[in-house]
Formats: C-alpha cells, structure tokens, sequence
C-alpha cells in the first residue's frame, strides 16, 4: 500500500488526521513484522486509555485490518497509523513476532476484537447488551483464543456493515460460514477476491447466467451485491475452521433473528429469500403481508438439483421488488 492508499481506505478525516499523530516510532511500545502464507503481516502494540495495550495487525496484500481497540470505525486510527508507519518507517518493524499476531488468517490465538454494530444499525443495540450476547463475546474470546475462527475477528458483521438498515432490499438468508482458509469474510455465500468459488456459489452463478442471461463471474466476491442493497445475512456469524456448525446454538442465532425481526419491522417492503429448510424455518420472523418471500432448495450440490436449479430467483427478486414499488437489483458483478 502507498501512503494514498492508505487514505483512501480511512473512514473520514478526522481518522487520517488522528492516525498521523499516532504515526510515530516512539508512540508504539512495539513493531514487528513478519511474512506468512498470505504475504506480509505487520503488527504492533500501543498503549491506550485501556490498562492493556491495544494490538493491531494488518495483513499487508489484501489489505485486512485487526485490532482490538473499542473504535467502531475500520480501519481504526491504530490501524491507519500503523500502516502510515509501515510506509515511511520500514526499518522500526523488527521486533519478534508475538503469538497473537500470527492470526491474519484466522489462526488460534488471534485478537477477539469487541463486537460493535456498524453505523446504521443503532436499532439493534439494545440486543447486543443482553446477558445472551455478553455470553455470545465470552464464547468467541475462548475459542479464537485456542482454535481457528473465521471469519476473522472485526469482520464477524461485514454483512451489516455493507448494507445497513435504511438500505436493504433484499435479505438472502444463509445458515454457518465457510470453514475453509480465506473463505469467510462475514458475507454469507460470499468469498474474498482471488478465492475459488465454493459449490454452492457456483451454482448460484450458474442460476443467475440461465436466469438472466448474465456470465458468471470470475470472483465470488459480492460486495457488489451487498452495496446495492442486499443484505447477506448467515444465521451464525462464526464457525470453527474445518468444523461446520461448530458455533450452532451459541448465541448468534437469537441475535440474526433480531436483524431479521428489525428488517421487517423497517418502514420499506423488502424480499426475503429463503434457500433450503433451514432457512425457512426462519418465516415465522417475517410479516408476510407486508413483505415479499421467495423459496426454493438450497444451492448446495446436495441439493440444487431438487429445486433451486431453474427457480429463477433473480428475475423473481426483481419482479417483486417492482411490484411493490422498489427499485430492482443490478445483479451484475
């Protein structure tokens, strides 16, 4: 990254601003950096308010951000002011790696960031203070403190972050994370750029191209998607790396009940789709009379063959949309 970049990827001025005054060799009381399977990590510690001091990590190709400071704004001032840093510093980078800055990947022993809501989603916050959901924080810090967890802490709530309350229009309802490295990144169906398509995002692809005459693209990666409008909410938000609902009934399902309860409550109709039993168990959350929902099988191998392959979802999700008044989907990405 240049230094230009780095600015750009800031939240707002007031963050450049305060990441320049932080950008100082002396301010950190340790700098390292190291290189992994993904590239180069680089990592240090700063001494806050907090009686701890905060770690920051960034995995420096992607980029991916990490720090366990309580600011809801990503890239954090730590974060920008360690990649200012980085820059114009190289040379300040030579302590020993720690064992929790080898986490850019998910690994055991990574930095369990404090979960915060992203800006637009303030209706939920209530939830979040709940002896449910402190217990929910508890369970994450054990676990990534021993296992692999992804996605990787901060981007457990990417899906809400993307696509905040006042902008959804369509709500597609996935079930558990990918548990495979550099899959999840807290979309659900949704990979990072330069991952290979998982089945069933393959054969999402291979519906909307039959559907709507659009080629698959080469990335999996649906940011797009979710900045356009649709919310790619899975029911459990974590997952144990190579172990599928590892994290089931812990505590996330009764939070992702309440974005779905908050969607529907919303002033604006919206279209909820409901792949396979599992997600629409979920129906029961959801005024009908007020709201779209569309239905088929899953687009698992195990099942696209039974009901998802020529459901034409795109073009049902756009025609309800116009029916109720709403723009429709660009589904192009």
């Amino acid at each position: 990254m240049t230094t230009d970049e780095i600015i750009d990827l800031a939240p707002d001025d007031a963050s450049i601003a305060a990441a320049q005054i932080l950008a100082k060799p002396a301010k950190w009381l340790r700098l390292g950096a190291f290189d992994s399977e993904n590239g180069e990590v680089v990592w240090g510690e700063f001494q806050g308010s907090a009686k701890e001091p905060y770690r920051t990590v960034i995995e420096w190709e992607e980029p991916r951000f990490r720090c366990n400071c309580p600011s809801r704004k990503r890239p954090c001032k730590h974060e920008l002011a360690l990649a200012f840093l980085r820059v114009s510093n190289p040379e300040a980078f030579g302590a020993p790696a720690p064992d929790w800055a080898d986490g850019g990947n998910g690994n055991s022993g990574e930095i369990a960031s404090p979960l915060q809501l992203p800006d637009g989603w303030e209706t939920l916050q209530n939830e979040i203070e709940k002896p449910y959901f402190v217990e929910l924080q508890r369970f994450l810090n054990a676990e990534r403190a021993k296992f692999t967890v992804f996605p990787p802490s901060g981007e457990e709530f990417n899906a809400l972050k993307a696509t905040p309350l006042e902008n959804v229009r369509v709500l597609i309802l996935g079930q558990d994370p990918y548990h495979g490295p550099k899959q999840a990144h807290g979309m659900a169906f949704s990979v990072l750029p330069q991952v290979s398509l998982p089945p069933s995002l393959a054969n999402i692809f291979r519906e909307m191209r039959d559907d709507l005459g659009l080629e698959p693209p080469k990335s999996g990666f649906l940011q797009g998607w979710a900045e356009r409008g649709v919310l790619l909410l899975n029911a459990v938000l974590t997952v144990r790396r190579g172990e599928a609902n590892s994290h089931k009934n812990r505590g996330w399902e009764t939070f992702t009940d309440a974005v779905i309860r908050a969607v529907s409550d919303g002033e604006n109709p919206v279209v909820f789709v409901l792949w396979g039993n599992y997600a629409q168990k979920k129906e029961r959350l959801i005024d009908t009379q007020k709201h779209v929902v569309i239905k088929s099988a899953h687009p698992s191998p195990l099942s696209a063959h039974n009901g998802f392959f020529g459901s034409k979802p795109f073009s049902q999700i756009n025609r309800a949309l116009e029916n109720l008044g709403r723009e429709p989907i660009d589904w192009k990405l």
